[in-house]
């Protein structure tokens, strides 16, 4: 594992371009747009996960600290092995492109605990970071709550803006438990590690809507897709219900919603 796929992690994990909506035929093409971007906080939630992991394993030495193919600088605070809490800042400056195509700015700062005991934290926060022209800020913090037989985290996402370039705005506040359910024994790689994601999210967009998200049956997430390949969930927007299907376990951005008993295919 590298610094690069850390970093890789940083940014495509937190675009807020995330989710875009296919061009189906529709009669309701207003409610299925604006299901298509209310869900852009469960990507944004499932990649802070992630990254949060990811900076573990950093400042407890396990990844490695090659800075190929990327145009961030990368500290670490204390750099001794011992010392804990650690600060990893990833701080793209006043702006570059990097190995993904996408031109950053600004900061991603990690706060690392010593995550592999019990009750402790890894907490996230954006800092007038940017990605092609779309922002975010705001903190997400994880808090190991493992048990001797299955790794446990909760995320708690406070006070969290995204806005693309568009103007289009996401305020949203989420608690979200992930249970580890793949690449337990093989604690040393992340990238065979596969998680159930439950719990729920209170949105406000930009037009004053508010949607609640609530997961019906566990999504799936694996540490090795960007995207959440499964499970269930009912956003309800100002009070009109829709349904949502990840899909079949496939690694894609694909997904369905349902809205007055008819389907539409999203990308996410």
């Amino acid at each position: 594992m590298s610094v690069r796929l850390l970093l890789l992690a940083v940014i495509t994990l937190t675009a807020i371009n995330a989710c875009k909506k296919d061009e189906p035929a529709t009669s309701d093409p207003a409610a299925v747009e604006t299901s298509a971007k209310a869900l852009r906080s469960q990507q944004l939630i499932s990649s802070s996960f992630g990254i949060a992991l990811h900076g573990a394993e950093k400042a407890n030495g396990l990844v490695n600290q090659s800075t190929e193919e990327r145009c961030s600088a990368v500290t670490i605070f204390p750099a001794d092995a011992t010392t804990f809490p650690k600060t990893i800042t990833v701080d793209y400056g006043t702006g570059c492109t990097d190995s993904d195509g996408k031109f950053k700015s600004g900061k991603v700062i990690v706060t690392v605990d010593k995550i592999w005991e019990a009750n402790t934290q890894v907490s996230i926060l954006y800092d007038n970071y940017k990605e092609d022209g779309a922002s975010l800020s705001g903190r997400f913090t994880l808090k190991n709550v493992s048990t001797q037989n299955a790794g446990i985290y909760t995320i708690l996402a406070e006070d969290i803006k995204a806005a693309d370039a568009q103007g289009f705005t996401l305020d949203y506040d989420a608690t979200e438990t992930f249970t580890q359910i793949g690449g337990h024994a093989s604690w040393w790689d992340w990238n065979d590690d596969v998680y159930e994601i439950t719990g729920s999210i209170q949105t406000v967009l930009t037009n004053g809507e508010t949607v609640d998200w609530t997961i019906q049956n566990p999504l799936t997430k694996a540490n090795n897709c960007f995207w959440v390949s499964e499970g269930t969930g009912l956003l309800n927007i100002n009070g009109l219900e829709v349904g949502v299907n990840y899909g079949d376990g496939a690694c894609d951005n694909k997904g369905t919603l349902t809205i007055n008993g008819q389907t539409y295919e999203v990308t996410l």
